[in-house]
């Protein structure tokens, strides 16, 4: 057995982990659709199931917490499932959402240099994640070069949404960002099947720590954007909207 090997097997031991479950996990990761964008895509079968045992699948509740800012996860997370808020917290108790991860983000990898986690990461719908144990990682760095590339490619997504975050929910009017925002959450939904889809809005205090207002700011313009037709209730939860007038909302001037 090889180092990765053993390091899966101790950690089935150390879990008590059943031979069904780690055979689960192996069969998980070798179907997963997820795999293909995230860490392991370069990892043959007989590799995969080598790891499977030692890397969980976790469900989330909506509202808990997967590792808090400050503190030194032991893990990196791979998202198969769901939306994770990350979370900055100031010292006035006020919070600001930093970053929506999805499906195929991994989370923590400031852990791998050894740095304590930059933000506070939250389930905001019920999520399923992949938690892959940093020993994990470092092993399979050491024997597939390709994946230290990888990594910096995750990195870069992670910097370019961020930027994209700057510009897009930090400049201009309050009405702006709003359409800005709304509009991109139509356009993670579309798709040729659902060329208008249905989505789900975060609370308004999850709005207005996105968008930098108050949540009452938020609920302001989300009821005058209802009356004004740029977006309609579907039902309790989600809503469709006017993206082409989203668009011109948000490139009028303030």
């Amino acid at each position: 057995m090889n180092q990765i090997g053993h390091l899966a097997g101790a950690t089935m031991q150390c879990a008590g982990q059943s031979s069904s479950e780690a055979g689960r996990r192996a069969q998980r990761c070798r179907s997963c659709t997820v795999r293909k964008n995230a860490l392991f895509v370069g990892l043959s079968p007989t590799e995969l199931d080598e790891i499977a045992p030692a890397v969980p699948d976790i469900v989330v509740p909506a509202g808990e917490t997967l590792y808090d800012a400050e503190s030194r996860a032991d893990s990196l997370f791979i998202i198969r499932r769901g939306v994770v808020k990350l979370v900055n917290y100031l010292p006035d108790g006020s919070y600001r959402i930093v970053r929506l991860a999805r499906r195929t983000d991994v989370l923590a990898l400031e852990t791998l240099l050894g740095e304590p986690c930059d933000h506070t990461a939250e389930a905001l719908t019920e999520v399923e994640v992949c938690r892959v144990p940093i020993g994990v990682v470092r092993m399979v760095m050491e024997r597939q070069a390709w994946l230290s590339t990888r990594m910096i490619h995750h990195w870069h997504l992670a910097v370019q949404t961020a930027h994209g975050w700057l510009t897009r929910y930090a400049t201009g009017g309050a009405r702006q960002r709003m359409a800005r925002f709304l509009a991109d959450l139509h356009d993670e939904c579309v798709s040729e099947a659902c060329p208008r889809p249905c989505f789900e809005v975060p609370s308004r205090d999850d709005v207005g720590a996105i968008l930098g207002i108050t949540k009452e700011t938020a609920s302001r313009l989300i009821s005058d954007f209802r009356r004004s037709g740029l977006l309609c209730k579907v039902d309790a939860r989600r809503i469709e909207v006017d993206r082409e007038r989203l668009e011109e909302v948000a490139a009028a001037e303030a």
